[in-house]
């Protein structure tokens, strides 16, 4: 990703400013975003796959990483479906402040091949509010939810000292809990040599538990310009609309080609 590349400043976050969102990976249906891996054939295009960000990055989940020094780390999701299919992922996870970023290995989407779309994902923990980037198509659309948070407490864990990705790591329980009552549960291992920073946090929570590891962690604020969409990027309306508007331009290139698809000249041009 080209644009991660720029200044760095200083900053100081606190966990008070973390009291604006709660669970919002399940509220951002309400954008026009459909799951990871659902997909739907519109007017004759070809395949399209909404992007998503995933559940560990616009849900409480994120809370639990945007309090502290920011840094860079390699994140391995594994999740669990409701018919308990087991799947895994991985990416570059950068924070600074409440806002995070997360770029996916586009290698281990398995509708990579369909909607080579370069996608990445920018969320504001605090504002309950980012961004999908697609680097195919030079644009980026809006996401957004809300739920409020009253409170996040950490209660010591009866669980064992461990070591994480080569850290020394002490166990707790993280619960967020939201204005209307509803509670959420993790099970962390907060590095001690990286001020508690959680290295693995654990959602046994069904329908679809997850555990998301952090490895490689260099622990420094990235540059804060990362954590907006690029200059020259085009606005879509909605990660729908970005998707629809790839999906057009590879059908145009299949019909020139025959199939064989390379990047088209205009992609930096505007929807509409």
């Amino acid at each position: 990703m080209q644009h991660l590349s720029r200044r760095s400043e200083p900053w100081n976050i606190s966990i008070e400013l973390l009291a604006g969102c709660f669970l919002a990976a399940v509220i951002l249906v309400v954008t026009g975003c459909s799951g990871p891996n659902a997909t739907v054939l519109r007017q004759g295009f070809a395949r399209v796959v909404t992007p998503r960000p995933p559940a560990f990055l616009a849900g409480p989940i994120a809370l639990l990483l945007t309090n502290g020094a920011g840094f860079s780390a390699r994140a391995e999701v594994q999740e669990e479906s409701s018919l308990d299919k087991q799947s895994s992922s991985s990416g570059e996870l950068l924070a600074r402040g409440t806002k995070l970023l997360y770029a996916p290995n586009s290698a281990e989407s398995t509708d990579a091949h369909h909607q080579p779309g370069g996608y990445s994902f920018i969320w504001d923990a605090a504002e309950c509010r980012g961004y999908v980037l697609s680097e195919a198509l030079q644009g980026y659309a809006p996401i957004s939810s809300a739920l409020p948070v009253t409170n996040i407490e950490f209660n010591p864990s009866k669980a064992g000292a461990q070591r994480i990705s080569g850290h020394p790591c002490e166990p707790a329980t993280a619960t967020v809990r939201s204005a209307d009552g509803a509670t959420a549960d993790f099970e962390i291992l907060r590095a001690m040599d990286l001020n508690g920073l959680p290295v693995r946090i654990q959602a046994a929570a069904k329908p679809n538990p997850l555990t998301l590891t952090l490895s490689k962690i260099r622990f420094e604020a990235p540059p804060a310009d990362v954590f907006s969409p690029p200059e020259g990027f085009t606005k879509y309306p909605n990660p729908d609309a970005m998707a629809d508007e790839l999906a057009a331009r590879q059908n145009n290139i299949r019909r020139r080609n025959r199939g064989q698809m390379e990047p088209p000249s205009d992609l930096g041009r505007p929807p509409y």
